[in-house]
């Protein structure tokens, strides 16, 4: 492109730097960093994220920590990038720490927003509160969520699912599903989708399998809703994890669309804790045509073959990641030392 004089977009850039990472080419990396700061490009958070990848997974951990530190703003890829970076580097602690510090960062942010609601009289719109209930319930702090919740005093559906989820996401199934059932039952909530998928989710957290088969069924029955994908995943999952794994491969088959990825990978590893072959087998060869470089199928079907001492099947396994040149991801391990 230099040569035919035709300058490179940042989308452009962002593609070598991709493309660098992946085959370690550290030399062009470093010399499209320079055309960077050159080209103005060096503030551009696009490709500042590129670069922190790109030196992360060249093994130059400094350098992404360099980069990342002089950006001016961060999203979530150039977190996740340096996240990573100082995963596959061996410094799990850091890695761990960072982490620990975007989840920190997002909910004060996120109590900053809601100062800023209540200052400007928006804290009491339902559509504001249910944000914030979902905020403080991704962010671990149910009891929050739970006070937004008091202090709104007309709900709607969105903030009653909001709970509902929220509850769930946190451990509290049992709660969740009561305050379902007391709203039904008051004919304070008609249920939707959204809403059948935070249950389903209760259920699943809480492994009440004939609850989350109940709360299916009247999907249909009581409220004239086919199930989607979301709900067939919960049901699935919640059969597979109460060792129901015929049950569920058979409601995999009852879908009116295709099982995804997260479905077949959720099944594998059900497959995985009960020893289960013949399905196990199954779900690994859907995951293996879904993403055939990815080595985690590939690992957990020979785990199973292995616990039932096919070390036949074992060995062809093996032999096909060789030949496919997968490799397991290496693994980290992590002490901590007077925190």
């Amino acid at each position: 492109m230099n040569g035919f004089g035709v300058k490179p977009t940042k989308f452009v850039l962002c593609t070598a730097l991709s493309s660098c990472a992946k085959t370690l080419n550290w030399r062009l990396g470093i010399q499209i960093h320079a055309y960077m700061i050159r080209s103005g490009y060096k503030d551009n958070l696009f490709l500042s994220s590129a670069l922190v990848d790109f030196y992360a997974k060249c093994d130059a951990i400094v350098e992404a920590r360099k980069v990342f530190s002089g950006m001016k703003k961060h999203d979530q890829v150039s977190w996740t990038s340096l996240i990573f970076g100082f995963s596959i580097n061996g410094q799990g602690r850091d890695a761990l720490l960072l982490f620990k510090e975007i989840n920190l960062a997002m909910l004060l942010q996120g109590r900053l927003v809601h100062s800023l609601a209540i200052k400007m009289g928006s804290q009491r719109n339902v559509f504001v509160a249910s944000a914030l209930i979902d905020m403080y319930s991704k962010g671990g702090d149910i009891d929050a969520a739970e006070f937004v919740l008091a202090q709104t005093p007309k709900k709607n559906s969105v903030l009653w699912t909001s709970i509902i989820m929220g509850y769930a996401q946190c451990g509290r199934g049992s709660e969740a599903l009561e305050l379902f059932d007391r709203l039904l039952s008051e004919q304070m909530l008609v249920p939707d989708h959204i809403c059948f998928t935070a249950v389903l989710t209760a259920c699943n957290h809480a492994g009440f399998l004939d609850k989350g088969v109940e709360y299916f069924n009247k999907m249909r029955t009581n409220y004239g809703l086919s199930p989607d994908i979301d709900q067939y995943a919960c049901l699935i999952d919640l059969y597979a994890r109460n060792g129901n794994l015929r049950k569920a491969r058979d409601l995999i088959e009852q879908m009116p669309c295709d099982p995804n990825y997260v479905i077949w990978s959720s099944f594998l590893s059900s497959c995985k804790i009960y020893g289960e072959v013949e399905l196990g087998s199954e779900a690994a060869n859907k995951l293996i045509k879904m993403e055939p470089y990815n080595a985690a199928p590939y690992l957990t079907l020979a785990h199973i073959y292995a616990r039932k001492g096919l070390w036949n099947e074992v060995a062809e396994i093996r032999s096909l990641m060789h030949k496919r040149r997968i490799r397991k991801p290496a693994g980290l391990s992590l002490v901590e030392v007077d925190l």
